[in-house]
């Protein structure tokens, strides 16, 4: 989200871009339970295994990393904000 809008404003970024890591395996040193889902379909699978798991077998924390692609923010922006951009 500021990446996008500091391109707007200023017309380049900085200090924006993070690295990437596991957030799964950065959950499980923390002692939850970490995941990683690519589709809707796997995030339906896993969001349904850690309720029924947390309820009943491992009970604690669950993360489920889900990836987002903000190249399109600016446009999508845009359009939910008329007018504001210009």
């Amino acid at each position: 989200m500021v990446r996008f809008q500091e391109k707007l404003k200023y017309g380049r970024t900085s200090g924006v871009q993070l690295g990437d890591y596991d957030i799964a395996q950065y959950a499980g040193a923390f002692g939850a339970h970490g995941y990683r889902v690519e589709t809707e379909e796997q995030f339906a699978k896993v969001l349904g295994e850690a309720l029924s798991r947390e309820a009943r077998v491992q009970p604690g924390v669950t993360i489920i990393d889900v990836p987002v692609d903000y190249t399109r923010n600016t446009e999508l922006f845009a359009q939910l904000h008329e007018g504001v951009l210009e």
